[in-house]
């Protein structure tokens, strides 16, 4: 029994080196396609939409944006398969605790960088994401923080395109790339993605010597491999045989596209209580997982902390599906011009999405 509960921790240590090297490498196709789609993409408020349709209608291009797309949707997955194998094997002791507070951290910078991508679509749904957006901070947030007023009157000027665009593409891709590297600090699985290394010497770190020949062999690095072609071939595929998603050109002050699925859950929330739950669901969501790590005991078998993920991800996955299979609501139409509880409301001429 021993050597069996042996062979099993070190089996999800790999799993965990994998899925941490998958995500190093997701984030690369997603800036290597991203700096591609940046080069025919056009901030301009006028000129943005007709950009978007210049690329999804040109060919190598349409499948770049494709295969961008379904690349940061296997991004959010893979974080999420990476936490629930932490969750179930307990992020106790202090190493762990730490690591997994900043997973949890990468897992809200990922969703904010998708958020960001949506809104730099220009479409109908954009504008809706958008719209949610600056109704959330102006109308809610702002009654207790003022502050955020400036925030996002700061991304709703003639160049808050531009704008999502710079936090898109370089300031969000750094602090990922900044949170996997302190990360790696604190994982013990991120850091034994190093053992290939241990034979490098001083001397080869001077040139004085050679790296070790069977780093390619290693398991841990041929799994990486063998798992990073899978999902390049399932990405492509995806990508010509499912194109991202584009709308038509925005119109003011309907509410008819329901957000992608990795936010369909604050939907359900904001059918059943209004706008107001989709400034408080996501806090609550990521506060629950934050304090999973006190409720770890390094003990066999199953503990609060495991009950508490378990049952926040199912809760999850059933207001997903309850919202996919709910008829369209609106939340923002009844914000019309002239309103004193927001200012400005957002529309087509404020938003600069619409050409």
């Amino acid at each position: 029994m021993e050597n069996i509960s042996k062979k099993i921790q070190l089996s999800a240590r790999q799993a965990s080196m994998v899925l941490g090297g998958l995500l190093i490498i997701l984030l690369l196709f997603l800036i290597i396609s991203g700096i591609l789609l940046s080069l025919f993409y056009n901030p301009a408020p006028e000129r943005a939409y007709e950009s978007m349709l210049t690329i999804s209608n040109s060919g190598f291009m349409s499948l770049v944006r494709n295969f961008h797309y379904w690349s940061s949707d296997a991004l959010l997955f893979i974080i999420f398969l990476h936490m629930t194998r932490v969750a179930l094997t307990k992020p106790s002791g202090k190493a762990r605790r730490y690591a997994w507070w900043i997973g949890v951290g990468l897992l809200m910078l990922v969703g904010t960088e998708m958020l960001a991508g949506t809104f730099l679509r220009a479409d109908q749904e954009s504008y809706e994401a958008y719209t949610h957006f600056f109704l959330g901070t102006n109308a809610i947030v702002a009654k207790y923080f003022y502050i955020v007023t400036a925030f996002a009157n700061f991304f709703s000027e003639s160049s808050a395109l531009l704008r999502f665009l710079i936090v898109h593409a370089i300031l969000l891709p750094l602090g990922i790339f900044a949170l996997i590297s302190v990360h790696g600090l604190f994982a013990p699985s991120f850091r034994g993605m190093l053992s290939p290394f241990k034979k490098i010497t001083e001397g080869t770190i001077r040139g004085n010597a050679m790296p070790p020949k069977d780093f390619w062999k290693h398991p841990i690095i041929q799994r990486l491999l063998l798992l990073t072609g899978v999902t390049f071939l399932i990405i492509l595929v995806l990508s010509i045989v499912l194109p991202a998603p584009l709308y038509p050109a925005p119109y003011s002050n309907v509410e008819v596209t329901k957000p992608p699925w990795w936010l369909l859950w604050v939907v359900a929330l904001e059918n059943q209580w209004g706008l107001g739950a989709i400034v408080l669901a996501p806090p609550i969501l990521f506060g629950i997982f934050a304090i999973i790590p006190f409720f770890a005991k390094d003990k066999p078998g199953i503990d609060k902390s495991i009950l508490i993920y378990v049952t926040t991800v199912a809760v999850v996955i059933a207001l997903s599906y309850w919202a996919a299979v709910a008829p369209q609501k609106a939340h923002t139409e009844h914000y019309a011009p002239g309103e004193s509880t927001i200012t400005p409301v957002p529309n087509p001429e404020s938003l600069h999405l619409q050409h």
